[in-house]
């Protein structure tokens, strides 16, 4: 190595340049009898730098999302639910532009038709386009809303769930809440109403939500923020995770 090249690799990682200072070498011998334009060059040269720290980022952004399984878009099966969801819907969900315009997605059925694994799938594919999500379960947020108010903190923890660009709430519905548990929860979606989205999985049709929240008044209001920008997607079927089992005879309906 040149005391030239030395000096400007030692320059590069002194910006932080890591990246581009360990690929320099390699990239400069790739361009000996190359016949480009300066500029484009300059460009692939700098994408040494850019792609891979996008990539860092991205598994920063996911490890720090909560979202506890790996699940992708590609490996949803769409043709397993029996309704509720089209290949145009699908394809639309998984452009992210919803979360752009700060638009809901609430994802309602029974257990086991991929609910879950819709959620996940797009706040990871969120989470390495540069968009930010966290996934928790609504009795886990609820509890953590509980003990922030307990301690005078409710603020401050409302504005941290508000920080997202996508929040994932997992099994709203699976069970009631208290007054004080809808009440709480009220105040979260108030909080991200038209600020960002959030994605919601429950096994209850909106028409129980006031059973849910042991009040109409307060599971009307939830409603009415949560469904202002929203997409709907009620899913029908059979369960999702007896559908392999389900093809070898092993279950049967």
């Amino acid at each position: 190595m040149s005391a030239h090249h030395e000096l400007v690799t030692c320059r590069m990682e002194e910006l932080g340049l890591s990246f581009m200072a360990a690929g320099l070498e390699s990239f400069l011998s790739s361009q000996v009898n190359r016949d480009a334009p300066l500029i484009e060059v300059v460009g692939e040269l700098i994408d040494l730098e850019l792609i891979p720290r996008k990539q860092r980022m991205a598994k920063t952004r996911l490890k720090v999302s909560g979202i506890p399984h790996s699940k992708t878009l590609e490996q949803f099966d769409l043709s397993w639910p029996k309704g509720g969801l089209t290949q145009k819907q699908f394809n639309e969900l998984s452009t992210l532009t919803f979360i752009e315009r700060k638009e809901n997605i609430v994802l309602l059925g029974p257990s086991g038709l991929g609910k879950t694994h819709l959620m996940t799938a797009l706040g990871q594919k969120a989470c390495m386009n540069g968009f930010t999500a966290y996934y928790i379960s609504c009795l886990d947020l609820l509890e953590r809303l509980q003990k922030s108010r307990d301690h005078g903190r409710l603020k401050n923890k409302l504005k941290w769930f508000g920080k997202p660009h996508v929040l994932l709430i997992d099994e709203v519905g699976y069970e009631n809440l208290s007054s004080e548990q809808a009440a709480l929860f009220f105040q979260l979606i108030n909080t991200r109403y038209e600020h960002g989205s959030i994605i919601i999985t429950s096994n209850k049709p909106f028409g129980k939500w006031g059973e849910i929240m042991a009040d109409d008044a307060v599971a009307t209001a939830t409603l009415d923020r949560l469904l202002h920008h929203a997409h709907v997607i009620s899913l029908k079927g059979n369960s999702y995770r007896m559908k392999d089992r389900m093809k070898v005879g092993v279950v049967d309906f």
